[in-house]
């Protein structure tokens, strides 16, 4: 029996409801992962915007080309051993590749926040200054790129970039030729062409980096 007097027995707390949660306990459906033809495709994405080969991705991952492009092609479900695989090739998180599919109409990242999705990437540190919204065709990044690399970063994709130097000094190499940016000035390129940023000064340098489609960070 409880010794508790029943005078001091507190009432049990009222639970607030849980997100989403619907009247009679019921829940809203989850967000549903991707597809196999979706996951596929953000793969592929997140691939080439690195400007790597199937058979680079191959030696990264330890996985086999023609399995990867099934699974991009949709062709095959990649396990989760495999998806890691993957996701180490592309130094991003496991996760990164899984979420949902519905995105937000407004992505606010705040000053002082810290950074959702970054990636170093040879001598550069790419940030997504903010989440994607639907239907997330360009994304806005800063780059930063260590002193005295020769090339910080080499890459190739579909659509387009627009960078403008913030900080420090910046040469990018497109079509043979070195374009060499000081603070505030601009560039905008076609990106399927292979391109290169280096910094050439002595301090870090700093750029905003504008992309269609957006890299997936």
């Amino acid at each position: 029996m409880d010794p508790t007097p029943p005078s001091r027995i507190k009432p049990a707390p009222q639970l607030a409801p849980a997100p989403g949660a619907r009247a009679g306990g019921r829940h809203a459906p989850r967000q549903a992962g991707p597809s196999p033809k979706e996951l596929g495709r953000r793969i592929r994405m997140m691939r080439v915007a690195r400007g790597l080969t199937l058979k680079e991705l191959e030696a990264r991952g330890s996985i086999s080309a023609t399995h990867v492009s099934e699974i991009e092609r949709g062709k095959a479900s990649p396990t989760v051993g495999a998806r890691g695989r993957i996701a180490h090739a592309l130094e991003m998180c496991p996760a990164t590749l899984l979420e949902p599919i519905t995105l937000p109409e407004v992505s606010i990242t705040r000053a002082g926040e810290e950074a959702q999705r970054r990636l170093r990437w040879g001598g550069a540190t790419l940030e997504a200054l903010a989440g994607p919204v639907e239907p997330s065709l360009i994304g806005a990044h800063l780059m930063e790129l260590a002193a005295g690399r020769e090339p910080a970063l080499t890459h190739h994709h579909e659509g387009e970039e627009w960078i403008t130097v913030l900080a420090g000094l910046a040469e990018v190499r497109v079509l043979g030729a070195g374009h060499l940016l000081h603070a505030g000035d601009s560039l905008h390129l076609r990106a399927h062409h292979e391109h290169t940023y280096a910094n050439p000064g002595t301090e870090p340098a700093v750029l905003l980096v504008v992309c269609r489609p957006r890299l997936a960070l």
